[in-house]
């Protein structure tokens, strides 16, 4: 079950939450919390169990009580998936009667469950599982979109792809999560002037990573700026990115270059070769732009001496910062 549908429907029931974002997962929590218990009488109807410590009579105990002035009861066991109380039938057959009234969150903290137990399986089959994963594409924007109106602020579309694409959350990389994410868009507002985000402010505020470093680099590259390519490289190297790394991302580069040539010489439409390219719209936007800079066939040379570099970096006693500053120079020049 995907978590949206908490929000979207009157729920009944034991359930199992994990995952990765864990902010969203607490504000899950809360918004249960805040819908289905009064707060007068929340001292009642919500229980918080441990379960490491639990037992089956504990749990059927809790769940049997009757609310108090409420239609509901929500119940949360957290540590629920090492919890103490024997997992079979007992417990399964017990879950399958839940009295309409009981909301039963099994909540764990570990995103990596093991989705062979029989605990997990037994949610799975019954599509009673809500794993709170990393975000992707629009959904990350739409989180920071729904933040910033939260917080009365307002930001350009093109801007706030921005603030995504630099804060790293994107990034396979770095591990970040929403509450980073949060974080960043916290301290850009601490530090703006107005109601209005910039892409000035956002770049006062979010220190530099190595990925978004990877990105001006690339975009230096791709713009044929061999100065500030240069400049971008030694950034990189300040932060110890590996040097195989920085040309694999050169490669992939130059290959997205030449697919897009190739498929828009065909006559493919764009939204056709963005679904081939399998990248995102604002990545897209940028590879086309950067298209028009090379030729086809000055492609394809550039990609052979990349992989000739490649074989260079593996086999040879050369230094890493020359192969790769020659590189830059040929493909800028």
């Amino acid at each position: 079950m995907q978590y949206r549908e908490i929000y979207r429907r009157e729920i009944k029931g034991a359930f199992f939450f994990f995952g990765y974002e864990k902010l969203l997962l607490n504000n899950t929590l809360e918004y249960l919390i805040k819908k289905y218990t009064k707060s007068d009488f929340r001292s009642f109807n919500l229980i918080y169990l441990n379960g490491e410590e639990l037992n089956l009579e504990g749990l059927i105990g809790a769940c049997e009580t009757l609310p108090v002035f409420d239609n509901k009861k929500l119940i949360i066991v957290k540590n629920s998936f090492n919890f103490s109380l024997e997992v079979g039938d007992k417990l399964f057959n017990f879950l399958d009667n839940l009295a309409d009234y009981v909301i039963l969150i099994f909540l764990d903290d570990d995103d990596k469950i093991d989705k062979k137990r029989k605990f997990y399986k037994y949610f799975k089959k019954n599509n009673l599982t809500v794993e709170f994963e990393k975000l992707k594409g629009q959904d990350v924007n739409r989180f920071v979109r729904e933040y910033f109106i939260l917080k009365n602020r307002e930001i350009a579309n093109t801007d706030l792809i921005y603030l995504v694409e630099k804060s790293g959350y994107k990034s396979r990389n770095l591990d970040l999560n929403l509450y980073d994410l949060k974080n960043e868009m916290d301290k850009i507002f601490s530090l703006a002037k107005g109601k209005i985000i910039t892409r000035e402010d956002i770049d006062k505020s979010i220190s530099e990573n190595t990925d978004s470093n990877i990105f001006n680099f690339l975009d230096a590259l791709s713009s044929k700026d061999t100065s500030r390519a240069i400049r971008e490289y030694a950034f990189l190297r300040k932060l110890n990115e590996p040097s195989q790394r920085i040309l694999y991302m050169i490669i992939r580069q130059i290959r997205l270059m030449m697919l897009y040539k190739n498929l828009n010489e065909l006559g493919y439409k764009s939204s056709e070769i963005l679904k081939k390219l399998s990248i995102s719209s604002f990545e897209f936007n940028k590879i086309a732009n950067f298209s028009k800079n090379f030729k086809l066939n000055e492609l394809y040379k550039i990609h052979s001496e990349l992989l000739r570099t490649d074989n260079s970096l593996k086999t040879t006693s050369l230094s890493h910062k020359v192969l790769i500053e020659m590189l830059i120079v040929q493909i800028t020049g």
